[in-house]
């Protein structure tokens, strides 16, 4: 059935990065977080191995990062009721999770398994809905 049987998906953008990237084996592709996005859900399938979490990381924005290896950082966000960072970690497969895009900081971002996923590479789709 073709998407626009389900209603409209103006107003959002769906990006798919492989997961694992091409050559690795835990670590999804990049995508960019559109500007003026506000919340993204992550519609994440069947992993491989038991128990299989995904957690979300961000290229860090070095001056040298296009001439150097890449830092990634595992995402946090602050919880001012709390007082302490809260990582962005333990998204379950088999599930959409939803998360706003502040708390992930925009940029550029990738999602890391919590095991192997290189015997059965997967697409995972993600919404981002727009302003």
């Amino acid at each position: 059935m073709a998407l626009t049987n389900y209603g409209n998906w103006g107003g959002c953008q769906i990006v798919r990065p492989l997961m694992p990237a091409a050559g690795e084996t835990v670590n999804g592709e990049w995508f960019p977080v559109p500007p003026m996005s506000k919340v993204m859900t992550i519609y994440c399938p069947d992993l491989v191995g038991a128990a299989t979490t995904l957690k979300v990381q961000s290229l860090d924005p070095r001056e040298d990062v296009t001439y150097g290896t890449p830092a990634w950082r595992d995402v946090s966000t602050f919880n001012l009721a709390g007082g302490a960072p809260v990582a962005l970690i333990s998204i379950p497969e088999s599930g959409a999770t939803t998360v706003p895009t502040t708390a992930t900081g925009g940029g550029v971002l990738r999602l890391v398994a919590s095991a192997d996923q290189s015997s059965t590479p997967v697409k995972i789709d993600i919404l981002f809905l727009m302003d």
